[in-house]
């Protein structure tokens, strides 16, 4: 097993404990941010080399190098840390035999939520009424619309594992909560938290009746773009589109058009277009006072958030 995972920390005892016969390598000199290897360790690229050219399986992390398969000619399943299957997308990976997971469900997921319910409150609150007034110097009651999560609608594109864990943490303060799922083939209703689940071409629907309006999907050809035009104009003008998931699935010329207009009430985005490619935000994402902008930070602060990546890699080996 070679590992290319720093986040889970220099530790492999997780991996070899599985099996005697198991050995693990660790590659993590060839991923970005090495800083939990010990003091004085230094790993080689020729090391690198060395390590996949043996490697059965590989645990790799985030940023995903663009090239392993090619480099493993034995490998025959690869896992990743994080939850998004597009973070494999530039790897060579994704075009090679090479059996695929990610740790989906178990990586971040209530932090994120948490991060979605909070977003949800910073509006249903008037918490962006209060910023907006500090920043003009203004303190009145006016211009607050404030209503109470409990008894509203949160819908959730994406009733995956994080998704889920959107569903339950909604429920907790009251929410009602409506979903799209790729695998459904009809209507369900009580499932995975969720009190209706959809199948992803019902996603107008769940548009028209969410006050919260949570993009949980993973990024694929499918969903790219997802949430456009159509979508801001089935959803209540006061409703609030959240996305913790991909910047691309979201049409930004058709976000900042909807607010602007006043046709939604605002959106808080943890991520953003060309977020992973290295650019930066457009300007009206900072600008308009209608919309909150996070530099991808939702799933952090859980400091026991490396423990269940350990324990569904040892699982799956």
């Amino acid at each position: 097993v070679a590992v290319m995972a720093p986040i889970l920390g220099a530790d492999l005892s997780y991996v070899t404990d599985v099996d005697g016969r198991v050995r693990a390598l660790d590659a993590s000199e060839g991923i970005r941010n090495s800083r939990h290897r010990p003091p004085g360790q230094v790993v080689t690229p020729d090391h690198v080399n060395g390590i996949l050219a043996v490697a059965d399986v590989l645990l790799v992390g985030y940023p995903v190098p663009g090239e392993l398969a090619g480099r493993a000619p034995r490998l025959a399943w690869a896992h990743h840390t994080q939850a998004g299957v597009s973070n494999l997308v530039g790897s060579d990976l994704w075009t090679s035999p090479v059996t695929l997971t990610t740790s989906r469900g178990v990586v971040g997921a209530t932090a994120i939520a948490e991060y979605v319910v909070a977003a949800a409150s910073h509006f249903a609150r008037g918490l962006q009424e209060g910023t907006r007034q500090k920043r003009d110097g203004v303190f009145t009651t006016e211009g607050y619309e404030l209503i109470s999560l409990r008894g509203a609608t949160m819908g959730i594109l994406g009733l995956g594992g994080i998704g889920q864990e959107v569903a339950r943490l909604s429920r907790a303060v009251g929410m009602r909560v409506i979903a799209t799922r790729h695998s459904a083939t009809a209507p369900s209703t009580d499932t995975d938290g969720a009190d209706l689940v959809l199948p992803a071409d019902r996603i107008l629907q769940v548009a028209a009746e969410s006050d919260f309006l949570a993009v949980c999907s993973q990024l694929t050809p499918e969903t790219r773009g997802l949430v456009g035009d159509r979508v801001f104009a089935a959803m209540k003008p006061r409703a609030v589109l959240i996305n913790i998931a991909r910047g691309e699935e979201v049409d930004e010329d058709a976000l900042i058009a909807a607010v602007t207009a006043g046709r939604i009430r605002g959106a808080v985005l943890d991520v953003y277009e060309g977020e992973l490619a290295g650019r930066p935000p457009r300007a009206e994402l900072l600008d308009l006072p209608q919309i909150l902008l996070t530099p991808h930070i939702a799933a952090r602060g859980d400091p026991g958030a490396a423990e269940p990546v350990r324990r569904l890699f040892a699982e799956n080996l």
